[in-house]
Order: structure tokens, then C-alpha cells, then sequence
């Protein structure tokens, strides 16, 4: 009885552990175990730059994953040696990222066939912003096909060289009063102003008047489309009365200059004012 059953039960067995291997799968697939749960990604995509380096990405509802090494070439790539350059995984608002000198991982490119990839992937200890970690094991990815990607050029930001040599100095009761740190912004959508704030470790005066301001000579109220206020020891006081002139206003360079005096409500005088900056 016992020699009967054996031989059927190993069949059985034979052909239930040949069922259930995914081996022989024929599509494109994405998948990680992330802490205790495993991440198979319904969308997956691996793209490859002009520069050589492969993104390999992934997603499923709020969850995603990416990964990049340095090239497509067959074999092993890893955080330690900087041929995977970052790693990353997201859920909900939370990210968490490879960091140099933390994170430990590799990538291994198995195969490259008929334009599509395949290999597997593991990372330990990436960070969130609050210092908390993830890992990834047992990620594998199968005949992804592969896409080609296009490097963005980064087009540097123009400065404006106005801000570059921005300055504003004044008398404050009779003293010199210089500036270091000096700002110029606009605000407001409709009837928008410009803000001038300049200060030093101890005073403070801002500046406030109208963007199509066009030179000319303007008075200074408390508040309003022209004013102005000082501020010694953070103890601020807007402007009672004054004369604001504008000398030079390009609206497309977005450069301005004057000159400037005011009484505040406290009694300071402030004479002899005079900028030059870029908004």
C-alpha cells in the first residue's frame, strides 16, 4: 500500500512545484519585498540616456521605486563603488533615498536581449527626510523593454547683475548707516509694489512703492503705495513723512536706483539715502 501511494504522491508533488514556478513567466515584471511586503510594480519602465547611465522605475497606486547605474553593460554595479548613483522609494508623501557613505546596494544585469532587460537588486538603509530607513531585497526585474531617454539641457538661471551689485547706505540720526544684506521683490497681482529690504546686524529699513514707478519724485506716507520704515534693534517705526526720488527704473532689466529721506512716527531721521538693485 505504502510502495503504491509514494510514487503517485512524488508525481503530485512534481507537478504542483512545476505549476507554481514563475521562471517561465513571458512578460516584462518589477518587484521588491520593502520591509515586509512585496512591491510588484504595475507600471515598469527601464531608460537608457545619451550618457550611458540606466534608470530602471517602477510603480504601483501610491508606491514607486528607481534605481541607476552608470551603464547597460552586463554585471554587478554597486553604492559602494559609485555605479549606482541613487536609489529611491516613495509611498504617499514619504521618500526615501540612497545617501553616500549610508547606503549599501547593487544592481546585477543578467541579460540584455531583443532590446530588453532583465536582472535583480538589492539596497539597505535608505533615508528619509526625518532620518528614518527602508531596505529592498530579493528585487529582481524581467525583460524590461528598453526605452531611450533624452538628458533635459539645464539652462542656467540669468542673474540679474543689478542684484549682484546691490547697495543702499543712509544717515540714521546723524550716524552712517551701512547695509549688508539687500533684497528686492515684487508683490501683489493686482497694483503690484516693490520691496526693498536692506539690513546690517542692528537696523533694518525697508522701502515700499509702486512696480510701474517711473522716476520722478514720490512722498513717503506711512503706509499706501509709497512708503518706507527703520528698525533699530527690531523696534520698527514707519515713515511719518519723506521724499522718495527715483533717478533710474528699467522695468526690462528690472533695475532700479534713487534716493531717499524720511522722519519715522518714532523720530528717527534718516538722510542721505540712496540705492541701487535689481528685483
Amino acid at each position: 500500500m505504502i510502495e503504491k501511494i509514494t510514487p503517485t504522491f512524488a508525481v503530485i508533488c512534481l507537478f504542483l512545484t512545476s505549476c507554481s514556478t514563475d521562471i517561465e513567466i513571458n512578460t516584462p515584471a518589477l518587484q521588491a519585498k520593502i520591509e515586509n511586503e512585496v512591491f510588484r510594480s504595475s507600471i515598469k519602465k527601464a531608460v537608457i540616456y545619451d550618457d550611458g547611465t540606466l534608470v530602471i522605475s517602477g510603480s504601483s497606486g501610491d508606491k514607486s521605486i528607481s534605481f541607476t547605474t552608470i551603464s547597460t553593460d552586463l554585471g554587478t554595479y554597486k553604492t559602494a563603488q559609485k555605479t549606482v548613483s541613487k536609489a529611491s522609494f516613495q509611498k504617499n508623501n514619504a521618500k526615501f533615498i540612497s545617501k553616500d557613505g549610508e547606503t549599501e546596494g547593487e544592481v546585477t544585469i543578467t541579460e540584455i536581449y531583443n532590446n530588453e532587460i532583465s536582472g535583480n537588486f538589492h539596497f539597505k538603509n535608505l533615508k528619509d527626510n526625518d532620518g528614518n530607513a527602508t531596505n529592498f531585497r530579493n528585487g529582481w526585474f524581467y525583460r524590461l523593454p528598453i526605452e531611450a531617454g533624452i538628458i533635459e539641457e539645464v539652462i542656467p538661471e540669468e542673474i540679474n547683475p543689478c542684484l549682484l551689485n546691490a547697495s543702499l547706505t543712509a544717515m540714521a540720526d546723524g550716524s552712517e548707516m551701512i547695509t549688508d544684506n539687500h533684497d528686492a521683490m515684487l508683490f501683489g497681482a493686482d497694483d503690484a509694489s516693490i520691496l526693498i529690504t536692506a539690513t546690517n546686524e542692528t537696523q533694518k529699513i525697508e522701502i515700499v512703492f509702486l512696480a510701474n514707478t517711473i522716476p520722478g519724485e514720490y512722498s513717503f506716507t506711512g503706509s499706501g503705495g509709497y512708503s518706507a520704515s527703520y528698525a533699530l534693534n527690531n523696534d520698527k517705526s514707519s515713515a511719518l513723512s519723506g521724499t522718495l526720488i527715483i533717478t533710474e527704473h528699467d522695468i526690462e532689466t528690472k533695475c532700479i536706483s534713487g534716493n531717499f529721506e524720511f522722519e519715522t512716527r518714532s523720530g528717527a531721521q534718516i538722510s542721505n539715502g540712496s540705492f541701487d538693485f535689481g528685483y
